[in-house]
């Protein structure tokens, strides 16, 4: 067994200063422990040694014991995934239901659900760009945060530059790719990027994926996402031991404070 946090001991040194200050009012002894029960009743003395007790099991607690089973090996991504939704008013268009910004959210919120436990930043821009979310596997906050974002809090311009988005999703993160959800037909050339493009007009060229009400062209972006290199991490494997001395100390104190006090004569 191991403790993760072995400085909750030093809480020990409390109790000695309990000792020196009841000592002389509680002793303790044969005669006494003959009496710690008596008609349903406890002595005051003995509760003052069972709150002991119930203090060391709540610093055991504090230590947080744990059996050490080992380690685990898993598999994670090398590469960051970048998603990156166009807000500028050009995504207000409604040749897509109910608009084009709506249905690239509907969207990306499809292909949360399909990808493989990436680090994934979520940006939001035009002609400036928004950080969301930084690199997370928590898919829900993500589309947590892109049903809660207001974009008519900001200032939107009629276009976007991708450019600018492609820079600062660089800056987020080393080498990451980028998914972009947008209408803008200006797409640079990179094996890194891939393009969602929200418009009933088909854009042609390499790792773009034109607006479908079916799903099966973001299975197949999902599909590429989820290829990139992995490497393996080693977890220990740990069985956390603390809630059995929080219990304890927990059943002490509720015994302790409605357990009524019968004083010894």
């Amino acid at each position: 067994m191991e403790f993760l946090n072995l400085y909750a001991f030093l809480a020990f040194l409390a109790i000695p200063v309990f000792f020196l200050v009841k000592s002389k009012n509680l002793p303790f002894s044969k005669e006494v422990a003959k009496k710690i029960v008596l008609k349903g009743k406890i002595s005051k003395k003995i509760k003052f040694y069972l709150l002991i007790a119930g203090y060391v099991l709540f610093v055991l607690a504090l230590a947080r014991p744990i059996i050490n089973n080992g380690y685990i090996t898993i598999k994670a991504p090398v590469q960051n995934l970048v998603i990156s939704l166009d807000i500028s008013l050009e995504m207000d268009k409604k040749d897509l239901y109910p608009n084009r910004l709506e249905f690239a959210k509907t969207k990306i919120k499809t292909l949360l659900k399909l990808l493989n436990a990436q680090n994934t930043a979520l940006i939001l821009f035009d002609k400036n760009s928004y950080l969301i979310s930084p690199p997370t596997k928590d898919y829900s906050s993500l589309a947590y945060l892109l049903d809660h974002t207001d974009v008519k809090d900001l200032k939107r311009t009629p276009t976007s530059d991708i450019e600018n988005m492609i820079a600062s999703a660089k800056n987020l993160v080393k080498n990451p790719k980028i998914v972009i959800f947008t209408s803008n037909p200006y797409i640079p050339k990179s094996n890194n990027i891939f393009v969602y493009f929200c418009s009933k007009q088909p854009l042609e060229g390499e790792n773009i994926f034109n607006a479908s009400y079916s799903n099966e062209n973001l299975k197949q972006l999902a599909k590429l996402l989820n290829a990139s290199k992995s490497k393996e991490i080693k977890i220990k494997d740990k069985t956390e031991l603390f809630y059995y001395p929080l219990a304890m100390g927990i059943l002490i104190l509720f015994f302790v404070i409605f357990f009524p006090i019968r004083r010894i004569k």
